[in-house]
């Protein structure tokens, strides 16, 4: 009876080692953040210049995929900022996005549309000229 016991003892101190060493295994000390980079209409925008950077300097640059999605793994925990990208549009900047411990932290982030104009202006004295030129955003 006693050699039953003990085995079976030993038997379960082996199982809970094990199982603990997989889970902990499993946990990872990082985090992620993963998006969507949106236009003011709520449409898809892909290949967006993706920026994230924390206040020790820590910087990742990525592209977002054909469907605006992107994910960056592998974040130690902390606070960070999200700058966002795209050709016809005005940047954005996402700050105080929490990354934790073993978590993904979903952001959507929409971008303005970016307006170029060219504003002339002219004096005319008898004739016209060109005084200056300005690009507005």
């Amino acid at each position: 009876m006693t050699i039953k016991v003990n085995f079976l003892q030993s038997a379960l101190r082996a199982t809970l080692v094990l199982s603990t060493t997989a889970y902990s295994l499993a946990q990872s000390p990082n985090g992620t953040i993963r998006g969507t980079v949106l236009d003011p209409s709520g449409a898809l925008v892909p290949r967006a210049q993706v920026t994230v950077s924390n206040a020790v300097g820590l910087t990742r640059r990525i592209k977002s995929g054909p469907a605006g999605s992107f994910e960056i793994p592998n974040l130690a925990p902390g606070i960070y900022s999200i700058g966002i990208s795209a050709n016809g549009f005005t940047p954005s900047l996402e700050g105080g996005v929490q990354v934790t411990r073993d978590k993904v932290t979903d952001e959507r982030i929409k971008l303005g549309i970016s307006v170029n104009q060219v504003v002339e202006v002219f004096a005319n004295a008898g004739r016209s000229r060109k005084i200056q030129s300005l690009n507005t955003l």
